[in-house]
């Protein structure tokens, strides 16, 4: 006789055990795949965008209009080549935008914006802190036609030259009052400090950078309107002076989107000279350069949006008023790279 003696099952066997070593390895596959997803892909990237806007307005009896049809029309172009290698990056943007208006006053197209802006930025991210860092930028703003002002009916014109010397001529109905040649004035400026980049997300992207610099003004003997005064019917213009300035800078930007179609930005940048070469006597915060912006964007298509831009600037070197553009517009583009 042979008797088989076996253990009792358990009812209630306990749980398999996992190492340890293995969870951490777990863990830490899933946060490298993470990270090497959100990481900008190196090398050179490049993209180029060109659109049209346009808006009309057409009007005939109505009370305290004039009879005729307002149209605007303008182009957009807006470039962006990339290079990212290891902790550095290297941006380049390229922006133009002009536009032109006819109303039933005038028959002349009239220039409503023109503007041209070329930016070249690197920065270089801080291993330990990859979202700060040094960073150098130069910048380079003008415009791209002939600057000109242009009156219903006949004026004077008042031209005030760098020298404070005043000389008056007469200018005919709807002909052109010359301000500016073509790629002017051409405002540059070079700027080297530190970066922050604290909230990075698709909602909201906040860049901050400080930092010191120069900026310079170039004129060819171009003016600038400084006003009309309506009971002598005289136009006033200042000539544009050639100026250099060195001091601090001062930038926040922010962007991001409230749903899918729509997306919101807002910048704000600062510029406070310790020295100027300007025949103008400006010092402190009158001689301070301002530049505010805002946008938001709706996007109707794949190839059309409705947006509302804004941007108000002051650089008393060139004008001490403060210059206000905004508008809603139509725009359509598409991509050429």
């Amino acid at each position: 006789m042979t008797l088989l003696l076996s253990a009792p099952a358990l009812a209630n066997p306990p749980p398999a055990v996992v190492s340890e070593d293995l969870e951490k390895q777990a863990a830490d596959k899933l946060k490298q795949a993470k990270a090497d997803k959100d990481k900008p892909k190196g090398g050179w990237s490049r993209k180029l965008g060109l659109g049209a806007t346009g808006a009309t307005t057409s009007s005939s009896n109505v009370v305290g209009a004039v009879d005729g049809s307002t149209v605007q029309i303008g182009l957009l172009l807006d470039g962006e080549a990339k290079l990212i290698s290891g902790a550095q990056e290297w941006l380049n943007t390229l922006k133009i935008q002009h536009a032109r208006t006819k109303t039933p006053v005038m028959d002349a197209w009239i220039k409503s914006s023109d503007n041209v802006e070329l930016q070249s930025t690197w920065i270089y991210r801080l291993a330990a802190l990859p979202w700060v860092g040094p960073f150098a930028r130069a910048r380079l703003q003008t415009q791209i036609a002939t600057g000109f002002d242009v009156r219903p009916t006949d004026v004077n014109v008042e031209r005030t030259g760098v020298d404070s010397k005043v000389a008056t001529s007469l200018a005919n109905a709807e002909s052109d009052i010359d301000l500016t040649a073509p790629f002017e004035p051409i405002l540059v400026s070079e700027t080297v400090g530190a970066f922050a980049t604290p909230l990075q997300g698709k909602n909201i992207n906040l860049d901050a950078k400080l930092g010191a610099g120069g900026q310079h003004v170039f004129a060819r003997g171009g003016y600038a309107l400084t006003g009309f005064d309506a009971p002598t019917s005289t136009v006033r213009v200042k000539e544009l002076e050639t100026t250099h300035q060195v001091g601090g800078e001062n930038e926040l930007e922010a962007k991001g989107e409230l749903t899918e179609i729509i997306k919101w930005n807002a910048r704000t940048r600062l510029f406070l000279p310790i020295m100027t070469a300007s025949e103008q006597k400006l010092t402190g915060t009158d001689a301070m350069t301002t530049e505010i912006g805002a946008g938001l964007s709706v996007k109707l298509a794949k190839w059309a949006s409705l947006d509302y831009v804004l941007n108000v600037r002051r650089i008393p070197l060139v004008l001490e008023k403060w210059q206000v553009q905004h508008g809603l517009m139509l725009t359509t583009g598409f991509s050429l790279l």
